[in-house]
Parts: C-alpha cells; structure tokens; sequence
C-alpha cells in the first residue's frame, strides 16, 4: 500500500527566506530521520494551484501504509526523537494563525484503493 501525505501551509512574513535556508540546511537530517514506514519526500513551493486558501508551501511524505501513521504519531511524542526535533524547529517558521492559509490531504495510490461503480 502506497500513501502520500500533503501538508499545506504558509510561512510567516518575512521569513520566507529564512525557512528556505533552514530547509536547504536540514533536508538531508529530515530524509535520514523519518521513523519507518515513512519517507520525507521535501518541500515544494506552489508555482500554480487553483487553490485559494491551501498555504504557498507544501510538505510532502510517502507513508508505507496505515501503521506507519501510528509509527509516526508515537515517534512525534518521543523526546528523542531526531524528526521531532527537527519538527519542531521547523514549526517556528510556519504562521499558525487560524486565518493563515493551509491544507492537508492523504492521497492513497489508486492500484491499491477500493473503488468500485454504484449499481444503477
């Protein structure tokens, strides 16, 4: 089973350039400490998008399956951990306002979805 996971957000004003530097310095550290099961994919800025209120930036994982998410949540409360760390220092770039633009999908790849035609 193949998911991925989008995080959508906006960077606080001013700190654009900043949050690049940061990303540019910790990419590697982010791939190296993603708990199994998940794959930090990196960071994109959005060039185009229909949509209105998503954030201009967009995080991206691929997750192995529905236990990774467990995997994820539990290693996100471990104080050691290397990605929580990482995390949470990239969170002070991330403008948390409740009107600040942001967005988050799980994307399940379709050869593994159940799918199916309603009967008429």
């Amino acid at each position: 089973m193949r998911f991925i996971q989008e995080y959508g957000f906006t960077v606080k004003v001013g700190q654009e350039v900043a949050h690049q530097k940061w990303l540019i310095e910790n990419h590697d550290a982010l791939v190296r400490s993603q708990p199994k099961g998940t794959r930090y994919i990196g960071t994109f800025v959005v060039v185009l998008s229909s949509e209105k209120n998503a954030g201009a930036y967009r995080a991206i994982y691929e997750i192995d399956g529905y236990g990774a998410m467990d995997v994820q949540a539990s290693d996100a409360k471990d104080p050691d951990s290397v990605s929580a760390k990482l995390t949470a220092e990239w969170s002070a770039f991330w403008d948390t306002d409740l009107s600040a633009p942001w967005s988050n999908a799980l994307l399940k790849n379709v050869v593994d979805a159940t799918i199916f035609d309603p009967k008429s």
